[in-house]
């Protein structure tokens, strides 16, 4: 009961992802948005450091013109090009404000490190527009006899609805929703009552499976990239379950809310880059 609030905010982000992305960009987006939101409110009482209020805008702000500008910009190219000019952006008015501050503040290293660390994970959290919004249809061709092996059709017919039609070519599920259901996988294993030893390695092969099950099933994405998502997502999942372990349940609704949120925003980054390296 005590990691409750963890598992809550997790899961509920997970599911909140997926179905947005079977809505549209601009669902997901505002859906992004409130993540960073939750990120934001409880990431500088979570590293428990001081100019709370004003640390909690900079990362906001961070996250929300990564995400909008992920959004909204029309080549390929710039899908992530706001994420990094919001994190350079957003450190530098960290650093900014911890010097306006004075220098007999306390835990003024600690302020700046754990609200640099708030800004990684909102601004990264634009992945998940950015990876809904990069081609699906570069997954490979007929051609590539390397990647057609690779390459599976889902068991499932697809569908042809307008309001889902954002899944991909031909109705294919996106790779948003292959990660999110991935990280909804892991987790469920990481509330194993069991010790580390075990769980971790449980977490990582429950995403797997899950990321390659629902390629077979509904997807046409290639094995080999629905194993390294799921991989990713596997090892992102059992570092934050054993960084709650050591350090024990939060302190406060909104620390917990944040902790459980924090990984499955950063996964966006991971989400990008993957589809960025294996469907060039």
């Amino acid at each position: 009961m005590k990691y409750l609030p963890v598992v809550a905010a997790a899961a509920s982000a997970s599911v909140l992802l997926a179905v947005t992305s079977w809505v549209g960009v601009m669902a997901l987006t505002a859906a992004v948005c409130l993540l960073c939101v939750v990120v934001a409110l409880g990431w500088p009482q979570l590293m428990g450091v001081t100019a709370r209020k004003s640390l909690s805008v900079v990362i906001l702000t961070a996250g929300i013109v990564a995400a909008v500008g992920a959004a909204v910009v029309e080549r390929v190219q710039s899908l992530f090009f706001w994420s990094t000019v919001a994190l350079a952006f957003g450190v530098m008015v960290v650093f900014v404000l911890q010097v306006l501050r004075g220098s007999d503040r306390p835990y003024r290293l600690e302020s700046t490190l754990g609200a640099c660390a708030g800004v990684v994970v909102t601004t990264t959290a634009a992945g998940w527009v950015a990876g809904l919004r990069y081609p699906a249809s570069l997954a490979g061709t007929e051609d590539d006899a390397g990647v057609a092996l690779l390459r599976v059709r889902g068991l499932l017919p697809y569908e042809d609805f307008a309001l889902l039609a954002v899944t991909g070519q031909g109705g294919e599920i996106s790779v948003v929703g292959l990660a999110a259901l991935a990280l909804l996988a892991g987790t469920v294993a990481a509330c194993l009552p069991w010790r580390d030893a075990v769980v971790l390695p449980v977490v990582v092969v429950v995403t797997c499976a899950a990321s390659v099950g629902a390629a077979v099933l509904w997807g046409e994405v290639t094995l080999l990239f629905a194993g390294v998502l799921g991989l990713a997502a596997g090892a992102l999942m059992a570092s934050f379950r054993r960084f709650v372990v050591l350090h024990g349940p939060p302190e406060g609704v909104l620390s917990a809310l944040a902790v459980g949120t924090a990984p499955i925003a950063a996964m966006g980054g991971l989400v990008y880059f993957t589809e960025r390296l294996l469907f060039m």
